[in-house]
């Protein structure tokens, strides 16, 4: 394929490089009692999100966690996991404590903008050369597979967690547990017959194929939008957010991606390229979408 020769070449002219180890940071010698006083007294970074400055290198978000009895923050994990075994730009995480019904995950501060934010500014080609970086980030993603007993969704210690996906709708985007990919399909299944179904569509129609549970399940961010891709000061592109992700079937990350795409306020921009490169970046996975 032209894009994975031209990916090739880009990457050896200018290779990634592993993050850098964790560093010391003005916070690591804090107890969790001054932290919490800290935090407290932190402003939130924007409106919308549940992020706070808490110093000038580090920030704090709020990762909220649909199961009650959590014993881990899977989001952490997931960053850690990425940290760790890729070259994707994450903020590294630096302490994780349990509030309540949620997590406060203590990472690096990343200094810069959202896409969403820059990206009018941003000449065709720079739009392309964005979308070939975000195509490796995917790429590597890909490459961190489940194990066949690895049950589908948030990563955690505590065995298999709820999922969320706008995959699943919007109207519950949440489902599950499921001990296996072979329940997560059956359960795909089936809700995807009632669907057909209910349109009287004939039992030969090309749409009522199985769900593809052939391949592992990987890691996916499924929330790729132009408002969680900060082009740092250093000129680099950080991926953050990792809320939603987990291990699912590698199609995921489009539809999900492609969902967000063609709602603006949730993407951040009214961007007809941003959409039209969706496929590019995280595959064609055109019957997945059907």
């Amino acid at each position: 394929m032209l894009a994975d020769a031209l990916d090739t070449i880009l990457t050896f002219v200018a290779p990634e490089k592993m993050p850098d180890r964790i560093r010391s940071t003005d916070v690591d010698e804090l107890s969790d009692d001054a932290f919490r006083a800290l935090f407290r007294a932190a402003p939130r970074l924007h409106p919308d999100y549940s992020v706070f400055k808490l110093t000038p290198t580090t920030a704090v978000k709020i990762s909220h966690d649909i199961q009650d009895d959590a014993i881990d923050c899977p989001e952490a994990n997931a960053i850690q996991l990425v940290f760790s075994k890729t070259t994707i730009l994450v903020p590294r995480v630096h302490r994780v404590l349990k509030r309540n019904w949620c997590f406060l995950i203590i990472m690096d501060y990343i200094k810069g903008q959202t896409l969403a934010e820059v990206r009018p500014t941003f000449s065709a080609w720079r739009k392309i050369s964005v979308a070939f970086t975000l195509r490796r980030y995917v790429g590597q993603l890909r490459r961190l597979k489940a194990s066949p007993t690895t049950p589908p969704g948030p990563l955690s210690v505590q065995g298999p967690q709820m999922c969320e996906s706008l995959v699943f709708g919007q109207v519950q985007s949440s489902r599950g547990p499921f001990t296996s990919c072979s329940e997560f399909s059956t359960w795909f299944n089936k809700r995807c017959k009632m669907g057909l179904d209910a349109r009287r569509l004939p039992e030969d129609h090309p749409l009522r194929e199985k769900f593809d549970d052939s391949g592992p399940l990987v890691l996916t961010h499924q929330d790729i939008n132009l408002r969680n891709i900060i082009l740092g000061d250093d000129g680099r592109l950080w991926l953050v957010d990792w809320g939603w992700s987990g291990y699912y079937p590698p199609g995921f990350e489009f539809l999900a991606t492609e969902i967000q795409a063609e709602e603006p306020i949730i993407s951040g921009a009214d961007d007809e390229l941003w959409m039209k490169l969706v496929p590019f970046i995280c595959g064609p996975y055109f019957a997945q979408r059907k």
